[in-house]
């Protein structure tokens, strides 16, 4: 996640924040607990991203790769990520980086040209809420494969939008929404 709030020890600044984040699931012990719930879930999810993609029109077996390769890469982002408590912590979630050192702690993420991508243009800092996220993130953009990241954000944008779409969408996108 991406935000511009005041800065937790100096409330008359505000700085560009980093959250982590990526994943569907409500948390991430959602894609790590291996009790018969959790992965009742997990299944569950898959087969909705699958029904989900052929409802736009992919074939059974394009469908069910994509789900499985964004469980994959979604459990590897929740793998990255700090528990509930560890994000109540407000020393553990306060990391503040000079642009230039956020761009060395995250190779191939060059923050001083992302940022104005974000329509942020005069910020040296950055306040990160768990570095260890985006240092894994920065991996994952390397090392999976473009297809999957493509997938993904096509995902990003089904899920998002299903409550505006046909009523086959808002149906499915509601019984998933019961487990």
């Amino acid at each position: 996640g991406f935000y511009v709030g005041q800065d937790d020890k100096d409330v008359n600044t505000y700085i560009p924040g980093f959250s982590q984040g990526g994943t569907t699931l409500p948390d991430r012990d959602y894609y790590l607990k291996t009790d018969a719930r959790s992965k009742m879930i997990r299944d569950a999810y898959v087969k909705y991203i699958h029904d989900m993609f052929t409802m736009v029109g992919d074939d059974d077996a394009t469908a069910q790769k994509k789900a499985n390769e964004i469980l994959n890469l979604e459990t590897a982002l929740a793998i990255a990520q700090k528990s509930r408590v560890e994000m109540r912590d407000p020393q553990k979630t306060y990391n503040k980086y000079s642009v230039a050192d956020f761009t060395k702690l995250t190779p191939g993420m060059d923050w001083s040209e992302l940022m104005p991508l974000m329509k942020v243009t005069k910020a040296d800092s950055v306040l990160v809420n768990n570095p260890t996220f985006f240092q894994t993130a920065a991996s994952l953009f390397a090392a999976v494969p473009l297809d999957t990241w493509k997938a993904y954000m096509q995902w990003a944008v089904i899920k998002s939008n299903a409550a505006y779409l046909s009523s086959d969408f808002v149906n499915r996108n509601f019984e998933f929404s019961k487990i």
